[in-house]
């Protein structure tokens, strides 16, 4: 387990290189490997890359739509309740110019 671990947070060659010659698990080495043959090919970093890109790009146009959507929500819910107060305060009596007044306009 430690080896894996080990593995998951390698963030330089160097690491890697101490990994493979210090574990005896298999699986690992062969990991290691790939990890190396893929690092390789110009054409699977590239595809990495823009995939990685268009996550976070999605990731960001959901929470962008998100909040536009929760402060459209807001606006109409307040719009709603400043309306009902209105017809409430216009059925009690009010006048216009005291309504105004009372919603700080």
């Amino acid at each position: 387990m430690e080896d894996w671990l080990h593995l998951i947070d390698a963030e330089t060659e160097g690491e890697l290189m101490e990994l493979q010659q210090r574990t005896m698990i298999p699986e690992v080495k062969e990991t290691i490997v790939m990890l190396r043959q893929l690092s390789a090919d110009e054409q699977v970093r590239r595809d990495a890359y823009y995939r990685e890109k268009r996550l976070h790009d999605e990731a960001t146009a959901i929470g962008n739509a998100t909040r536009k959507g929760r402060a459209e929500g807001r606006a109409e819910g307040r719009a709603e309740v400043k309306n009902e107060l209105m017809e409430m305060w216009r059925q009690k009596g009010f006048t216009e110019e005291q309504i105004k007044e009372l919603l700080g306009e």
